[in-house]
């Protein structure tokens, strides 16, 4: 090969690597927002785990300590979670709901701290009803993508993350 090969198959291929990357930016570019959307997503739902565990650790054990505060009350569970997910974006849209049961008298009793025990679906059973009071703190969350663009919901395409509803269930036993 001499140089008047090399300068003219430089000539017939100038454009070529242009094209290549203006064929692959939009694949980029989707990826990039989806590794966005997909981090703030796995930020809730651990936030919302998080929230949900302080509640209900909170509503076991936040009149335990001498010289502490009386049993905590549903509005005071419910300001424990509100504060763990002050951080997330739509926090507006968090719905807390807490129940404590007593099965060691019959019949059970379902003390409701926030919301209704009854719209809680499948309460857990304490394998030794006697001892314990079983406290369920239920926190719900929707969750709305960061970066929106390109999608149409109308049409139900997404290229991205719909909103989606994060659930956290956080059950714990306390001494009765």
């Amino acid at each position: 090969m001499n140089i008047r090969d090399i300068s003219q198959r430089l000539r017939r291929e100038r454009g070529q690597a242009l094209i290549e990357f203006i064929l692959v930016l939009p694949m980029i570019f989707l990826l990039i927002m989806n590794l966005v959307n997909f981090g703030g997503f796995f930020y809730a739902w651990i936030t919302v785990a998080n929230a949900a565990r302080a509640g209900a650790n909170y509503a076991i054990l936040g009149g335990a300590s001498v010289g502490g505060l009386a049993t905590p009350s549903g509005a005071n569970v419910s300001s424990v979670i509100t504060e763990d997910v002050k951080s997330l974006p739509n926090n507006a849209s968090v719905s807390v709901n807490a129940c404590q049961i007593n099965a060691s008298s019959l019949p059970i009793q379902k003390t409701s701290l926030i919301g209704a025990c009854a719209s809680m679906s499948s309460l857990p059973t304490d394998p030794e009803p006697s001892n314990y009071v079983i406290t369920v703190v239920d926190v719900t969350y929707t969750y709305q993508p960061f970066i929106a663009a390109f999608s149409f919901p109308s049409l139900g395409v997404y290229l991205t993350l719909p909103p989606t509803t994060v659930y956290q269930r956080a059950v714990m036993r306390s001494i009765q």
